[in-house]
């Protein structure tokens, strides 16, 4: 999951005083809480120490560091749900924020948990669990796999991936067992959102596979630009999936989620910025696609650099054409300032670039 929250420094005199410290606090909630859409103060040291049961939304925090993600198949004539795994890992990964004095990221995850898997985690996600009278089996039906996984597969990437381009992944599939495996693997790849929800199917696959005792075998999958560029949102996620069906034995499932690059735009300031004066400034770009694109426009935007946020209308770029764009800024204040610029066409959404700018005084 991605989210934004802020932190704040100050007391709980509500709690005591091992609960001083940060304080979680988020200004864009995704759920209600007591009616209304807000959430916290919920102290740092709770969500990591498990003490969920303590005000205000550490439920919810907790969940946005520490959730497991579980994976289900659902009998439609039955209603009867199977826990195909849990997946323990997958949420709660680069918790980050905005390096003091830079603008690097520093990670902050060891602040909201205990390491990844380590006992300590897996004792306070149990803690957590039951002072919330929780249960991941409460569901309706819901059934665990009674046997471990007979096979672990996972997407290997091949290239790094971007937009215009074909994506290339390898599955690979191990026997874990001492006997001989038959089983159907359907693959499928959806474009989905930053929340992981489904957009569309744009490509699926099947495929037979047999592997020995100990066995591991890999499959090429190639997903073309032209199946996915109708159905890609301005996210530029793809999920792929593979559904491993054994003859014999529990199911498996393989998934990986693809954060496709869009192309990069080059910024550069022209000379020494200086207060009052006009500096000129150039963003270079290419297009990478075997078509023309539309609806070209570039922003530009800058505190103390421009008085109000400029909109540039750029000419279509056919296949493989650079454009060189030029235009002005004025700064109004000296010292360190940021630049940033955001192109936008018919096949490419926010890509963005910016640029640090040191303003001499005049």
């Amino acid at each position: 999951n991605f989210h934004v929250w802020n932190e704040a420094w100050f007391a709980r005199s509500d709690l005591g005083a091992s609960y001083n410290g940060w304080q979680i606090l988020d200004a864009t909630p995704q759920e209600r809480s007591s009616g209304m859409f807000q959430c916290g103060p919920a102290s740092l040291t709770a969500i990591k120490e498990g003490d969920v049961d303590l005000v205000y939304d550490c439920p919810f925090v907790f969940g946005e560091a520490n959730a497991d993600r579980i994976t289900w198949r659902y009998n439609i004539r039955t209603g009867e749900k199977t826990m195909i795994y849990s997946e323990t890992k997958s949420i709660g990964q680069n918790i980050s924020t905005k390096a003091v004095g830079s603008y690097s990221r520093q990670d902050v995850t060891a602040n909201y948990k205990y390491p990844e898997g380590s006992a300590k985690e897996r004792e306070v996600f149990r803690k957590a669990r039951g002072k919330l009278n929780l249960d991941i089996l409460s569901a309706t039906s819901a059934k665990l796999p009674e046997a471990e996984k007979p096979i672990s597969g996972k997407f290997k990437l091949e290239g790094l991936p971007e937009v215009g381009k074909d994506v290339s992944l390898v599955l690979q599939l191990t026997n874990l067992a001492s006997e001989k495996r038959k089983l159907t693997a359907n693959l499928t790849a959806w474009s989905i959102i930053y929340t992981g929800k489904p957009i569309r199917e744009v490509w699926k696959n099947s495929l037979k596979v047999d592997l020995g005792p100990q066995e591991e075998k890999s499959f090429p999958i190639k997903i073309s630009y032209t199946e996915y560029q109708e159905h890609l949102t301005t996210d530029n996620m793809l999920r792929a999936t593979a559904l491993c069906q054994m003859e014999e034995g529990q199911d498996t499932v393989v998934e990986r989620d693809i954060t496709l690059d869009n192309p990069s735009i080059a910024l550069k300031v022209l000379g020494q910025a200086k207060v009052g004066q006009a500096t000129k400034v150039e963003a270079n770009f290419t297009n990478p696609l075997d078509e023309e694109l539309k609806e070209c426009l570039l922003q530009v935007e800058g505190s103390d650099l421009l008085a109000e946020k400029l909109r540039l209308e750029v000419p279509p770029l056919k296949a493989k054409q650079s454009s060189q764009m030029h235009f002005e800024v004025s700064p109004s204040k000296s010292g360190t300032k940021q630049l940033l610029i955001n192109f936008s066409c018919n096949k490419f959404q926010d890509i963005k670039a910016f640029e640090t700018v040191t303003v001499a005084p005049n």
